[in-house]
């Protein structure tokens, strides 16, 4: 168990952490025309779900070593609605600071289920991350 606390500790998490919100943040922002057109409609809010995923899964894993390989549920449920807001929040400036872009109800649905699979995950194998 200290072994992982050692070798990663918890600062570059933090910061790898901080880094992937601030990154997942500008992408949002990117004027559409600027992506890669997609055929597939739904692949839009896979990417989302799975951008929410790793979100939740950095933060998960920066607050679990952080507090000595321990979690409680008030912890899983504050990352849970942070990152809810967070999604909101973003849709909410989408539609009001770009004109490629616009408010998506169902990106948040997305965003949500992603950090739901994200937190189920995590809880499925943070025991491994004791051995």
């Amino acid at each position: 168990m200290p072994h992982i606390k050692n070798l990663l500790g918890d600062k570059p998490l933090l910061l790898i952490a901080i880094f992937y919100t601030c990154f997942i943040s500008v992408l949002f922002f990117i004027p559409s025309q600027d992506l890669p057109k997609v055929q597939f409609s739904a692949l839009d809010k896979i990417v989302h779900s799975l951008i929410y995923f790793i979100l939740v899964n950095l933060w998960m894993l920066y607050l679990y070593i952080k507090n000595d390989f321990q979690f409680n549920n008030k912890w899983i449920l504050i990352l849970l609605l942070s990152a809810l807001l967070y999604g909101i929040i973003i849709e909410i400036l989408q539609g009001l600071l770009t004109i490629s872009r616009s408010a998506d109800i169902f990106d948040v649905a997305a965003n949500f289920i992603g950090s739901l699979i994200g937190i189920f995950f995590f809880k499925n194998i943070k025991n491994k991350l004791k051995t």
